[in-house]
């Protein structure tokens, strides 16, 4: 990537790594989380649409919030276990094929995910089988992304090459959700999957572009069960499952905006408003994570993070979501910023490819009580979304768990 020069703006240093793959790499996540803010973020909406009015899930009890909301967590559910059974083999095979053809095959299945919800108004268990695709694409891209982000990135400017890969995620993202708001409300959902499949196109292009060589390194389920009895690699993946329950709760959050709103494009609008006004602070912060020493800014945004969810639960009206939307992205933007960058350090060196496979593994594990939580706390509470938000608020701070070097 270009670096940017402070003699002309007037800006700090940033070192950031240029090379060909790594800048490949940003133009593939850039690209990704655009079709996902497009496309993926209205995904709740629908899937809790189709639970209400798709003849098929009247076998599912409770009424109309119970019935979408289940559908959500049997979704995601059923990812979770396809993520659990098959991570392992996926594992093996991009060990041998590379980490380039396992991405690329992510991406197809990916194309494949974004087809069967485009078909599914054909409805029933195709959705199903969209889940299962998806807990597929998912380890075939994510592992093999964060091994080459952890060997590709400089590590004492970690904080600077994320920071700057996620100012690019959130101006591509900005004008996504209220555009795929529009679309929606215009030509209906199967125009967002139009959209996506194109955008996965557009990936494998730059997939197909990258340099790389195979590298050893070996997974088996008895390293794995040997790495859970280290108290470090659990301490780790404590934290990561604390991160997927406050992602998780973030997932279904649009569902929530759009119960109070009525309206799919004013949730999309509210979105990209807060993204805005959060995004130019990403650049600035990488660069103070690799100047700074003090770990109590990344605790104190952690519980900042934590009350936030507690408000989340009391806001009624667009301002009030909009605002708490706009604190939570501004907290975040450091926070998961500061996570992400301890992650990657933690996970440098000849296993890093185990480690991401590993962690994947625990934190599916975690994944699968999530939605089964998920889907009892719609069935038997009166007041559900409070008791979801206090597991998110719960998850946070589990994420300070997360540690830089191994502790000898």
């Amino acid at each position: 990537m270009p670096r940017i020069r402070e003699h002309h703006l007037h800006l700090p240093h940033f070192r950031i790594d240029s090379s060909k793959n790594m800048s490949l790499l940003y133009a593939v996540r850039v690209i990704r989380d655009l079709v996902n803010k497009l496309a993926i973020f209205f995904l709740p909406i629908y899937l809790y649409q189709q639970g209400v009015v798709d003849p098929f899930w009247e076998i599912l009890s409770g009424n109309e919030l119970q019935r979408g909301v289940l559908l959500l967590a049997i979704f995601y559910l059923t990812k979770s276990l396809t993520a659990i059974s098959t991570t392992m083999s996926i594992g093996q095979l991009t060990l041998k094929i590379g980490y380039q053809k396992a991405i690329l095959v992510g991406f197809v299945l990916y194309a494949l995910f974004i087809s069967l919800l485009y078909m599914s108004n054909t409805p029933g268990l195709l959705l199903l089988l969209a889940a299962f695709i998806s807990g597929l694409e998912n380890s075939f891209f994510w592992n093999s992304y964060h091994t080459l982000i952890s060997k590709f990135a400089l590590n004492k400017h970690m904080g600077q090459d994320l920071g700057l890969l996620q100012f690019f995620l959130q101006l591509a993202q900005a004008i996504a959700p209220a555009l795929g708001g529009i679309l929606i409300v215009s030509y209906g959902f199967n125009s967002l999957f139009m959209v996506g499949l194109i955008g996965v196109l557009l990936a494998m292009i730059f997939v197909a572009q990258m340099e790389l060589k195979k590298e050893k390194d070996h997974i088996s389920w008895k390293e794995f069960k040997k790495w859970t009895k280290e108290r470090e690699f659990l301490r780790l993946t404590i934290s990561h499952s604390g991160r997927y329950l406050n992602d998780a709760t973030l997932v279904i959050w649009p569902l929530y905006i759009f119960l109070i709103l009525g309206s799919i494009d004013r949730v999309g609008f509210l979105y990209t408003m807060s993204l805005f006004l959060a995004m130019i602070l990403s650049f600035a912060v990488g660069f103070y994570i690799d100047h700074q020493k003090s770990k109590k800014p990344f605790y104190i945004s952690g519980g900042l993070l934590s009350v936030i969810w507690f408000l989340r639960s009391q806001v009624i009206s667009f301002w009030q979501i909009a605002l708490v939307d706009t604190i939570d992205k501004l907290t975040s933007n450091f926070h998961w910023l500061f996570f992400d960058s301890m992650t990657m350090k933690r996970a440098q060196g000849g296993q890093a490819f185990s480690y991401f496979v590993y962690r994947e593994l625990i934190v599916s594990f975690f994944a699968v009580l999530f939605w089964l939580v998920v889907g009892s706390l719609f069935l038997i509470l009166p007041n559900p979304w409070m008791a979801l938000f206090i597991v998110a608020a719960v998850g946070v701070p589990l994420s300070l768990l997360v540690r830089e070097h191994h502790k000898s």
